[in-house]
């Protein structure tokens, strides 16, 4: 769920059983959404660094990439507090899902989801957002922008600290899978909104 200062949340959505291996398969899509790079390869050469240290910048603490894959868990769906409570979406997003359901945007936003500070987020039910059902998204194929980008929003790649307490502290994914870059990350970071 999303911090309502930052603009960017998230939510998990419904997804079937990960297959063998942890990966979860989605109706027809890859195993992964992002293309990582394989383990153990090398994300920045040395000379990168040096560029950077001279002029008295220092490299991302992510640099050397970030292994995170999708289990399905549905934890991101849940508030974790801390001003995480809210899924964002845009206009086109909530009509995609109004088209969905079969209904128009006015119902669909009136049947699902709340004015934020300005903005409309999903609505929450028990502490989660209102598409989590039995543990996993019912609209996953149509999720907003900031569940696709989870967890690679910059307020959460700000420092090492910040990503170990609001990422790695609840959702299995963290240390699983391929590791996704350093262009990776800032692809999906600058999707995400940052």
């Amino acid at each position: 769920m999303e911090r309502a200062r930052s603009g960017r949340g998230f939510v998990s959505e419904s997804v079937p059983e990960p297959e063998a291996g942890g990966k979860a398969a989605r109706d027809g899509e890859p195993a992964s959404e992002a293309e990582p790079t394989s383990d153990g390869d090398a994300l920045l050469p040395e000379e990168h660094w040096d560029d950077l240290r001279a002029k008295g910048e220092s490299p991302p603490w992510y640099a050397d990439g970030l292994r995170f894959e999708c289990t399905a868990c549905g934890k991101c769906c849940h508030n974790h507090g801390d001003g995480y409570e809210y899924v964002f979406s845009s206009r086109s997003e909530r009509k995609a899902l109004a088209e969905h359901f079969g209904v128009s945007l006015r119902r669909f936003e009136a049947d699902y989801c709340e004015r934020v500070a300005g903005r409309i987020s999903f609505r929450g039910v028990d502490g989660a957002c209102i598409f989590l059902q039995d543990g996993q998204c019912s609209v996953y194929r149509l999720r907003p922008k900031q569940c696709s980008t989870f967890p690679f929003w910059p307020e959460l790649l700000e420092s090492r600290s910040t990503w170990e307490a609001d990422v790695a502290s609840f959702c299995p994914g963290v240390d699983q899978g391929p590791v996704h870059d350093l262009a990776e990350i800032r692809r999906r970071a600058a999707e995400a909104g940052g």
